[in-house]
């Protein structure tokens, strides 16, 4: 028979070393998840400074916008100035969206390793003047070379296995040709940013960086946000196809800080070009940060 009186004092001391135990496990978790996100080197957000808020009131204002109510919305924001970086800003980043020809990047970023510097020219302009068919050429390139087999396939898989090594979480990614202009494409907002902050550890990383347009003066951003503070500063891929809009790249602010983003809408209501004008607004606010 169980004898309450006898065990209570045993029990009560077991009790205590539970809860400091537990306590301990529960500390270590905060602490973890206070400094990795799932499947990314990226911590998560850290208390974000004062002069962030101009950025993020902007980007509450987009995700506000009537143009969206029937679209969809991701993007990332993260502060890399420092060793450890930073997210700014995070909203449906690991949603699977229609990247539109910001998928480049993922093909662009592989072919350089891949190929080393016999490709920077084929790099400079696909992802200068976003060239559809020669990216869909570099994909199956990277296909033949890889895997002895010179197909969209074998391209893809050859890719998603270069990212994946590269520490990128590439599930729910997907794609159906090497240049965005599918609809059936898959990639999250989250996954274009891994791209680009693990894409600065490649020997041939300058040769993308200068390969992307740069707002106000080349590319496909050589009209785009001229005559602002983000004139210079932005250096980003850009994607356009019918009811999708899409950015990702680099950011060097007027305050000196170094940012990684990606910013994508999906099915969105209205024209293209109104659209366009509303993301760069966002993109005005992370080079004035």
């Amino acid at each position: 028979m169980f004898n309450y009186r006898l065990t209570m004092p045993y029990f009560k001391h077991l009790l205590f070393i539970l809860l400091i135990l537990l306590s301990g496990i529960s500390c270590q978790n905060d602490r973890a998840k206070s400094h990795v996100t799932q499947g990314s080197k990226i911590p998560v957000n850290k208390e974000k400074p004062a002069d962030d808020k101009p950025l993020l009131e902007a980007l509450e204002v987009l995700r506000n916008d009537p143009s969206l109510k029937n679209g969809s919305l991701g993007y990332l924001v993260v502060d890399i100035t420092a060793k450890d970086p930073v997210i700014l800003a995070d909203y449906r980043s690991k949603w699977p969206m229609i990247p539109a020809s910001t998928l480049k990047i993922f093909v662009t970023g592989a072919a350089l390793d891949i190929f080393g510097k016999e490709i920077i020219p084929e790099i400079t302009i696909t992802n200068l003047m976003s060239v559809n068919w020669r990216s869909s050429k570099l994909l199956r390139k990277i296909g033949g070379r890889v895997n002895n087999n010179a197909t969209t396939g074998e391209g893809v898989k050859a890719i998603l296995n270069y990212w994946e090594n590269k520490g990128v979480d590439t599930h729910g990614m997907f794609f159906y040709d090497g240049n965005g202009l599918s609809r059936r494409n898959a990639i999250s907002p989250k996954q274009l940013v891994d791209a680009l902050y693990v894409i600065r550890t490649s020997p041939y990383f300058r040769y993308f960086y200068e390969s992307l347009p740069l707002a106000g003066l080349t590319g496909t951003l050589h009209k785009a946000m001229k005559g602002t503070v983000a004139e210079g500063r932005i250096r980003a891929k850009t994607g356009t196809i019918s009811k999708v809009k899409s950015f990702a790249g680099y950011v060097s602010t007027v305050s000196g800080r170094k940012l990684v983003f990606s910013l994508l809408v999906n099915d969105f209501d209205g024209r293209t070009k109104l659209m366009k004008k509303k993301l760069e607004a966002v993109l005005i606010k992370m080079a004035e940060i």
